[in-house]
């Protein structure tokens, strides 16, 4: 088994729900698109068109349908203010919690650097 998280299909057993496996995908696929429209300075207010973009970069161009709904709006989830130290605890807890199974979330750590915890099934 790899330990690359890239797709559900070489992270988990074989045999593994598929609403795991979609939510696993879609958090991994929406990490790199959210990675990609940060580097181009975008934001969560970014264009339809502009996330498509982002989509397809991530995808490194490998041919792959539209991303469905919840994909695009795992991206743009991924893209809001990110939490911070000085962030309320249950602010904290409120977006950890929102966040699963599928979506990233952005938080600023030490020096600015920005960071995104991916939820990953392990269950």
């Amino acid at each position: 088994m790899s330990f690359d998280i890239g797709t559900a299909r070489y992270f988990h057993p074989v045999g593994t729900d598929g609403e795991i496996c979609r939510a696993h995908s879609r958090a991994a696929l929406a990490t790199k698109a959210a990675a990609v429209a940060l580097r181009r300075g975008l934001d969560d207010g970014l264009t339809e068109d502009q996330l498509l973009e982002c989509v397809a970069e991530a995808r490194e161009g490998v041919p792959a349908p539209l991303p469905s709904v919840e994909t695009r709006a795992a991206v743009r989830a991924a893209l809001r203010a990110p939490l911070t130290r000085d962030a309320d605890p249950q602010d904290v807890a409120d977006a950890v919690f929102e966040m699963l199974p599928d979506t990233p979330l952005r938080v600023e750590g030490p020096g600015g650097r920005v960071f995104f915890l991916v939820p990953i099934a392990a269950t």
